[in-house]
């Protein structure tokens, strides 16, 4: 079934693995096993770091042209609206400055930009350069920032930076092993048409040291996808009963799958790489690896796109909004709110805002207020405050809504003598009644 978003998502993550898996596998694996290389063999790599050169540049621009487009959709479903006139509205450039994927998604453009301009300079494989390092920072800071975007960056307090810390090593974990498996598999090639003396000894160093990275990818990857399952799941009838949950056990069968031949390779081929058939068949099952890596990225793309079986309750609400209505979460690391303006339209509308802490239970709060601004240039706040209704939720009553376009919207929110929340973000209006 074809799901933009998701399918998008997909995209950006398998180049975004790839782009930064190179640049990892060439620091960690390729640069120091190629002191053992000469003759033949050394001519043969040297051509390597030109190719995976051009090859980071590709998956850079289609991680950030799916980028892109990612935002795009985004503020789609953020507005509710299609993208052409959030575009001409200048929802797209506020949904890009004024929420946190837009700004986080502004600093891996950066890093995208420096990662490839380091990587213009002719590197030779050996000896390693000094600077070699600083190509490797800029693709780990690529790899691992989308993990303050997703559902652990939107879960506030210390929990949610924990879980975004532990999606981050999650990320760093997959790119080193899945998106260096390509690049493996290039040193491989290259090594086996070599006639050199060499070649058994540089294919075994390189082996080795990938074998290395391999064991603690994977040792991350477990320790971080438990931790993941258990606040995104939160139980085994999540797991099972619930699409996100069997979306969920789909990706560790394809983990164990990697697992499994991973084993293969360290413990039978690994020892009889002096034949070429066993590092003719070592590429092969790279190649397997990748093919899995990729799978398990495209569920990846599905898992961002739905509501974690854990928190299933809390979007349980979100489903409710009236068809009319305007609608907007905002989040911080403080708590987050969800304003619904009924209808959402110009003329006299009410608001009801519902505030959740870091459990998405509710938040008690002493005073709330709602302040509305108007699209328009120099238009001041509106400022009213809200009652607290029976069904837990704050209400506004009697709103004037004078035009259409994006208002913005801020919710304050008296949590205790020395504690306040405040939350804003931009809501979308429209100039009529909806069809």
């Amino acid at each position: 079934m074809f799901e933009p978003l998701a399918d998008v998502r997909a995209v950006h993550f398998a180049a975004t693995v790839l782009a930064a898996g190179i640049v990892l596998c060439r620091f960690f694996v390729a640069e120091p096993a190629s002191g053992l290389a000469e003759g033949d063999l050394s001519s043969a790599l040297k051509r390597l770091p030109a190719r995976w050169s051009r090859m980071v540049w590709a998956f850079l621009a289609v991680a950030l042209l799916s980028g892109a487009a990612w935002l795009a959709l985004l503020a789609r479903d953020i507005y509710g609206a299609p993208i052409g006139d959030i575009w001409s509205n200048g929802g797209l450039w506020t949904v890009a400055t004024q929420t946190r994927f837009g700004q986080i998604s502004f600093l891996r453009l950066g890093l995208a930009v420096l990662l490839a301009l380091t990587l213009t300079r002719a590197i030779d494989v050996q000896p390693r350069p000094r600077w070699s390092f600083t190509p490797a920072m800029l693709a780990a800071g690529f790899l691992i920032l989308p993990a303050w975007t997703g559902h652990a960056g939107a879960m506030p307090g210390l929990a949610g930076q924990f879980d975004a810390a532990a999606d981050a090593l999650h990320l760093f974990a997959a790119g080193a092993w899945i998106g260096g498996l390509l690049p493996l598999a290039m040193l491989l090639a290259a090594a086996r048409g070599a006639k050199a003396p060499s070649r058994a000894a540089f294919i075994t160093a390189a082996v080795g040291r990938f074998s290395l990275l391999g064991i603690v990818s994977v040792a991350a990857l477990l320790a971080t996808g438990i931790i993941n399952t258990w606040y995104d799941v939160g139980s085994i009838d999540g797991l099972i009963e619930t699409t996100y949950g069997r979306l969920v056990l789909l990706k560790i069968g394809l983990f164990v799958a990697m697992v499994g031949i991973a084993t293969v390779n360290r413990f039978y081929l690994t020892p009889r790489l002096a034949a070429a058939a066993a590092t003719y068949q070592l590429q092969r099952n790279c190649a397997a690896e990748i093919a899995l890596g990729l799978a398990a990225v495209f569920v990846v793309g599905f898992l961002g796109t739905m509501a974690p079986a854990a928190h299933a309750h809390h979007h349980a609400a979100t489903a409710a909004v009236p068809g009319d209505a305007a609608f907007v979460h905002i989040h911080s690391t403080q708590g987050m709110a969800e304003v619904t303006i009924t209808p959402g339209r110009v003329g006299t509308a009410r608001a009801s805002i519902r505030l959740f802490n870091d459990d998405f239970g509710p938040l008690d709060a002493k005073e709330v207020t709602l302040a509305l601004t108007a699209p328009a240039a120099g238009s001041k706040p509106t400022i009213r405050s809200a009652s607290l209704g029976a069904d837990g939720a704050w209400q506004v009553e009697d709103i004037e809504l004078s035009q259409g376009g994006d208002w913005s919207a801020e919710v304050g929110a008296v949590l205790g003598p020395d504690s306040r929340l405040s939350l804003a973000a931009p809501i979308v209006i429209e100039p009529e009644a909806r069809p």
